[in-house]
């Protein structure tokens, strides 16, 4: 069976909706401009410079990411949360802060996360992207060397959730 998308969106917001969560509004076109063309690339940390680029990737190797992201930047329902992209407030919720956190960290830099872009997390685990095997993943978040799922593409990542919440 293939997976839609868009209906997955639809359910989400319906979930959101009934439970009086807030719907983050779509990334502007603007913003996926900018990334798309590399102008966001030329920041002051090298480590924002090399997250812009893994970024850059994810969305021209995996679409259906950039697609949702045309939905809804970013969302947290019932301790689920997938990180904004162009909202910078809370620093807590923007998936470059987060990402530059986890590689930059003075106290602990964790290999593993330090190849992938973390893009969201739940209480127990965290949502990435490997670059190396175009691949999604939900890793423990304590352990992040464990895998619990691998998924070809985001759309596959994006019904596992929604499972997990429903």
């Amino acid at each position: 069976m293939k997976l839609d998308l868009n209906k997955m969106i639809i359910q989400l917001k319906t979930l959101m909706i009934n439970s009086a969560y807030q719907i983050e509004p779509p990334v502007k076109k603007e913003f996926f401009d900018s990334i798309l063309n590399k102008s966001v690339h030329s920041t002051p940390s090298l480590i924002l410079n090399q997250i812009a680029r893994e970024f850059y990737f994810l969305l021209i190797k995996q679409p259906d990411y950039g697609d949702f992201l045309k939905h809804m930047d970013g969302f947290e329902y019932n301790g689920l949360r997938l990180f904004s992209i162009s909202n910078p407030e809370p620093a807590i919720k923007n998936i470059f802060l987060i990402n530059e956190y986890y590689r930059n960290n003075d106290i602990y830099r964790d290999p593993v996360l330090q190849e992938r872009l973390v893009i969201g997390e739940d209480g127990m685990s965290l949502f990435t992207y490997d670059a190396k095997k175009d691949l999604f993943e939900i890793r423990d978040s304590a352990a992040s060397e464990s895998v619990y799922g691998e998924f070809d593409n985001f759309t596959q990542l994006l019904a596992e959730m929604i499972a997990s919440i429903k």
